[in-house]
This record gives structure tokens, C-alpha cells and sequence, in this order.
């Protein structure tokens, strides 16, 4: 058992909620260098966090109310030191905050936490967390393997967006390391500094506190193997030469032992197109998930 200490600020997604608008970008490039050099320092150590999104970030304020520049990185329960083998039975995390690279089977390193950085990015950006209008399920897995990322929707300070976006590159070995995204998120707020610019939060509706996500969208870890081995597999399927004349339908030619939001063990049909030298063929698939 470990004793932790209470955080009053609770995590980042319930911190910046409470009062979004009023939360300046100084006060913001402060918090995210705090992470960034949190998380630079378990690098350093050479653990990999594994399940690193806005949950686990955690802060605190003093007896005035005033919030102090302590940050916390919580949950390190299924961290690895970067010298274990990658050969996991078991996927497990949130699938908006997981990188391309790990649905596809390959190991886990520091790259796969600057991914999830910079999705911590957009929730910081927009106060809402990543693909929180639509399902978690096979068909977002995919999406991403295919480059899919949250939309750019506001400003933020000149180099922000840059560099958010260089964290969810597809290659691992093109992302920055915490250690440099630390000393860029500085040097942003330095420059913002000196040169008296405060970057205006603009109102609109794709920004801002919502009462409730997407039924479908869990922000709960969760074991993901089987999930993504059907995932992995419809992609590889698309991939496939496809003869029209030889279109059919597969019947439980899936199963699988995750819940995915279907507890009472039922069947459920998904269809999905498939593009062919321009026509799309609709393949109709039948899964059927265990408890």
C-alpha cells in the first residue's frame, strides 16, 4: 500500500474545469512545464509511466487557496524500467492517450509517453480530454493507426501547437524527448514573457467544460489486448485485395474477452466499408464478445 498525499486541486481535467477561462496561459505554460520536468525525470531514472494521461496528473495549493508549482505524477503501477523486454500479455491504459506504435504491437518505450504528452497538450488547450465525442472502441484504434489526432480548434502561444504536434508524430524516433519539450514549453513562456504578449482564450463551442463526455468514451484504464488484436486485424484485412465477385459475409469469425461497453455478453454487429479501385463494399461482420 502507498500513502499519498490529499490533493485538493485534484487532477488536471477537474483543475482546469473548475474555471477554464480564468486560467491564463502563463498560469498554463507553468503548470505544463511542471509535467514536463516531472515526467523528464522519471526518463531520466529510465521508467517508462505506460498509462501517462490528465488523470494522473495531480496538484495542490497552499492554506491561502493560492496554487503552488508542484506537480505531482501519480499511478506508476504498471510502469517498467525502459530495460524490460516489451513482450506485455496485456495492453492496458485509455485509448486516446495510447500511441499508434503500441496498438500495433511494439514496445513501449519513453517516445510512447511523449505521445501521451502531447494529448495532455490538447486537453490543457481545450479543456476537454481527446476524442470525447465518440467511441473508445475498434474502429478509434484504427483511426489513429491511420494518423487520425484531436482537431486544432483554438490558439495558443506561438510554438505550442508546433510542438504538440511533434509529440503524436506516427514515427516514436521524431518526437522529442520530456527533457527538450521542458526547455521548449520555458522558452515559450520566456518569450511570451518578455515580450509582454498574453495569448487571449478565445470563447467558442469547441472549448470549454462539457457536462458529459460521449456515452461510448471511457476514461478509465482498462485491459485493451483483445480489443486491439480485432482492431489489428480488421486493418490488416483492409488492406487486402478485395474481388468483387467474392464479397460474403463473415459470422463469428471474431471473438473476443473484453466487455467493450457490452457486459451482458451479447452480439454485436458492426459494418464496415471498404474501398476497392474507387467503389466501396460494404462487409458485414458479426463479433461476439465474452465476459
Amino acid at each position: 500500500m502507498i500513502i499519498m498525499p490529499y490533493y485538493d486541486s485534484g487532477d488536471l481535467i477537474h483543475y482546469i474545469t473548475k474555471d477554464f477561462y480564468n486560467i491564463s496561459w502563463e498560469t498554463k505554460l507553468e503548470r505544463l512545464g511542471g509535467i514536463a520536468y516531472g515526467l523528464a525525470q522519471i526518463h531520466k531514472l529510465n521508467i517508462i509511466h505506460r498509462d501517462f494521461h490528465s488523470g494522473n496528473i495531480l496538484f495542490n495549493r497552499e492554506n491561502d487557496g493560492q496554487f503552488v508549482n508542484i506537480t505531482t505524477i501519480g499511478d506508476l503501477g504498471i510502469n517498467k524500467s525502459a530495460f524490460e523486454s516489451g513482450n506485455d500479455n496485456e495492453s492496458y491504459g485509455i485509448i486516446p492517450y495510447m500511441a499508434p506504435e503500441i496498438f500495433q504491437r511494439q514496445k513501449y518505450d519513453k517516445s510512447s509517453d511523449i505521445y501521451s504528452f502531447g494529448m495532455i497538450m490538447w486537453e490543457l488547450m481545450t479543456c476537454r480530454r481527446p476524442f470525447w465525442d465518440r467511441n473508445h472502441d475498434t474502429k478509434l484504434i484504427i483511426d489513429i493507426c491511420d494518423g487520425l489526432r484531436p482537431p486544432i480548434v483554438t490558439n495558443a502561444p506561438e510554438g505550442y501547437i508546433e510542438l504538440m504536434k511533434e509529440c503524436w508524430y506516427t514515427d516514436p524516433n521524431k518526437r522529442p524527448t520530456a527533457d527538450d519539450i521542458h526547455k521548449r514549453v520555458g522558452s515559450i513562456r520566456i518569450h511570451n514573457h518578455k515580450n509582454g504578449i498574453q495569448t487571449r482564450i478565445i470563447r467558442s463551442s469547441d472549448i470549454g467544460p462539457i457536462a458529459l463526455n460521449y456515452p461510448g468514451a471511457i476514461y478509465k484504464s482498462r485491459p485493451l489486448s483483445a480489443m486491439i488484436n480485432t482492431a489489428m486485424f480488421l486493418r490488416d484485412l483492409r488492406s487486402q485485395p478485395t474481388n468483387l465477385e467474392k464479397v460474403k459475409r463473415f459470422e463469428d469469425g471474431l471473438i473476443e474477452s473484453h466487455n467493450d461497453n457490452n457486459d451482458d455478453g451479447q452480439s454485436i454487429k458492426r459494418k464496415k466499408l471498404y474501398e476497392d479501385e474507387g467503389d466501396y463494399i460494404k462487409r458485414e461482420i458479426r463479433y461476439r464478445y465474452e465476459a
